[in-house]
């Protein structure tokens, strides 16, 4: 939003006429100026005076202040609390302005502050930050709860707990021992599917991670395992792999032409000792053209 459209807006309401000390008015002037430290004491005198306390221009100046502040912090500013001053305000604004004068304006606004939180927690798990991108995550979802955008807020929460648990995943392939990252990635993965059924990557990834899980627990008996704890720990891989077997099935009849699927029901299937539904997938893969992706 440029400066101009919040000071144009402003300019065709009355207000400008009043004494020249009004904090508004001297507010207005330096954020018109660029002053963005001065116009924020100022708005926040205004706001707190009976004659603007309840003026919805007056918290549209003040959620602008606050917007352009956050977008212009310095290194050593708390973005969340620039955020918030600006998200309250703006919501103010959304609620005093019965007439619908400055909606399009504030929900605009609005908007880019709510969405700067998610795009915060999407670098976050780039940075391998999951917990505090779960935290940026949540802000964005209260953030955007008044805003008529369900289906978009419900498909934004899929796709990041999809890469939230491609992210706990990638941090279990490091440490097969750490089964609480484990746990939080199956997590993490059954939330998307509470959401969305019929999602093909969370029911790939969840069966996936699942088979991984068995086959390398398998992977570590030897010759120092005795008989009790080598069948103890078959079982539990056995248990993996049921649990793999419907989300790689699911996977596989919303995409019957993949190959990871067919690989997928390949392993699962051998691991469970059925050689027959084992060589029936590996047959539909050999099938498959060599250019199939």
């Amino acid at each position: 939003m440029r400066k101009g459209s919040v000071i144009a807006l402003l300019f065709c309401f009355g207000w400008w006429g009043v004494r020249a000390q009004d904090p508004l008015v001297e507010g207005l002037r330096a954020y018109q100026a660029g002053d963005l430290e001065r116009a924020r004491v100022l708005v926040d005198s205004a706001v707190s005076i009976p004659s603007h306390e309840e003026d919805a221009e007056a918290w549209l100046l003040r959620g602008f202040v606050y917007k352009d502040l956050y977008k212009q912090r310095s290194p050593d500013s708390d973005p969340d609390t620039l955020r918030s001053r600006a998200l309250r305000s703006l919501d103010r604004c959304r609620a005093l302005d019965t007439e619908r004068t400055f909606a399009q304006n504030a929900e605009q606004a609005y908007q880019f502050v709510a969405r700067s939180f998610y795009n915060d927690a999407a670098k976050a798990l780039q940075d391998g930050r999951e917990d505090h991108a779960i935290d940026q995550f949540d802000r964005f979802r209260e953030a955007m709860a008044g805003l008529p955008e369900e289906g978009d807020l419900d498909q934004r929460e899929v796709d990041f707990l999809n890469a939230l648990g491609t992210a706990y995943t990638r941090r279990y392939n490091e440490d097969r021992l750490d089964t609480v990252v484990f746990d939080k990635a199956v997590s993490a993965y059954e939330r998307v599917l509470q959401k969305d059924t019929g999602n093909y990557g969370a029911n790939y990834n969840l069966a996936t991670l699942y088979y991984n899980h068995g086959v390398y627990n398998i992977q570590q008996l030897g010759v120092d395992n005795d008989l009790l704890s080598i069948e103890l720990i078959q079982q539990v891989s056995k248990e993996l792999f049921k649990r793999a077997l419907p989300y790689m099935l699911k996977a596989h009849q919303m995409r019957p032409d993949r190959k990871e699927t067919l690989l997928g029901l390949e392993g699962i299937y051998y691991s469970l000792q059925d050689d027959e539904r084992s060589e029936e997938f590996r047959t539909k893969f050999e099938a498959l053209p060599p250019d199939n992706e």
